[in-house]
């Protein structure tokens, strides 16, 4: 009696879940038949259905193309409104990140002129959901005079090479050349937009960059040695969110939760509708991928309030305070094509079936 009261409660915990756009990640659910009735019953209640349709007759291959043909037509329907929607909402706010890259001069350069080794790592506020609209690199505090220029003992206005460097470790990697930019006497920071932008959006930690000057402007740059001994420039870079939601890639989604540490995210699932045997009614899609968020909540990470945070504090403090949960901060619409009670084709839209990220409320 036990076992079933709790099998009872499995169930009705799956379809809560599947209900709300939050969905575990199973294990074996193909092959589990509690489970999987159970995710083809909250789907039929939400059609309005009691069970799954009885054809009495099937659409022919040209039938079939035609449904498809106007379920493409509706979904681009569809994000036509959504993009026109976004258009009229205001941008959001900037945000400007002080980072402090570590800066190393390389003893092989030539002679006049000099190289260093810029290593910039990322931090909690700097993540892959920002846009990057500028990047620039304080170089001097102020303009060049002509005795300045003089002291370089180079021809003036001088040059400067970006160069990727390679991951350390990585075999048979060289340096990529990014931009060369030609410095004048009254230029005082180097645009690192294109370099930074490409990392910002990747799953790297760090960032390494080689700046090549054609003279040696070690005694200009406005380095400041830090505790380790180290130089560090001033890079500012400017971001701002995403406007609306933004589908990102299954790849990009499992990066994004290995390197969060267990920590709340996104993760993807691909549920396909003749697995769990309604392609016969199921015209379009074929399948999908259930988002779904998952990981724990420790203080000041991705926070929907500030009563999320201040639970996560006192869930530090004292386990008697649950700690927040992971779950969903936005959602996609998706528009199923299928056979309705009375054996006719129709469209559903589902507002709120794709999860697009997560927070910790």
């Amino acid at each position: 009696m036990q076992s079933s009261g709790q099998d009872f409660r499995y169930a009705a915990t799956c379809l809560l879940l599947l209900l709300s756009g939050v969905e575990l990640r199973p294990h074996g659910w193909a092959g589990n038949r509690r489970q999987l009735e159970t995710i083809q019953r909250g789907i039929l209640d939400r059609l309005g259905l009691q069970e799954p349709p009885v054809l009495r007759q099937r659409l022919d291959q040209d039938g079939v193309r035609r449904a498809r043909q106007l379920y493409r037509e509706k979904l681009s329907q569809l994000r036509g409104n959504r993009s026109r929607a976004e258009s009229q909402v205001a941008a959001p706010p900037r945000t400007l990140h002080l980072l402090t890259p570590k800066l190393e001069r390389r003893t092989e350069a030539s002679a006049g002129s000099s190289c260093y080794n810029l290593v910039l790592s990322r931090t909690e506020a700097f993540h892959q959901e920002l846009s990057v609209m500028r990047a620039e690199l304080r170089l001097f505090e102020k303009s060049l005079s002509t005795q300045d220029v003089s002291r370089l003992n180079a021809s003036w206005p001088s040059r400067v090479e970006i160069y990727q460097l390679p991951e350390p470790g990585q075999r048979n990697g060289h340096p990529k050349l990014l931009h060369s930019y030609a410095l004048d006497a009254t230029t005082l920071s180097l645009d690192l937009g294109a370099a930074v932008r490409h990392w910002a959006v990747s799953a790297e930690q760090r960032l390494h960059l080689q700046l090549v000057f054609a003279a040696d402007v070690s005694a200009f740059l406005a380095t400041n040695r830090t505790s380790q001994g180290a130089e560090t420039l001033n890079l500012v870079v400017e971001t701002q969110e995403h406007l609306g939601s933004r589908p990102r890639k299954a790849r990009a989604l499992e990066e994004e939760c290995r390197k969060s540490d267990g920590k709340c995210c996104l993760k993807s699932l691909k549920v396909s509708f003749q697995d769990i045997g309604w392609s016969d009614w199921v015209i379009a899609p074929n399948s999908y991928y259930m988002k779904f968020c998952e990981g724990s909540c420790p203080h000041n990470y991705k926070p929907a309030s500030m009563h999320a945070q201040i639970k996560a504090r006192m869930h530090t403090l004292s386990k008697e305070t649950p700690a927040p949960c992971c779950v969903p901060a936005g959602y996609d619409p998706m528009v199923l094509m299928h056979y309705n009670s009375d054996g006719r084709l129709v469209s559903t839209l589902f507002e709120d079936m794709i999860v697009t990220k997560c927070h910790c409320a």
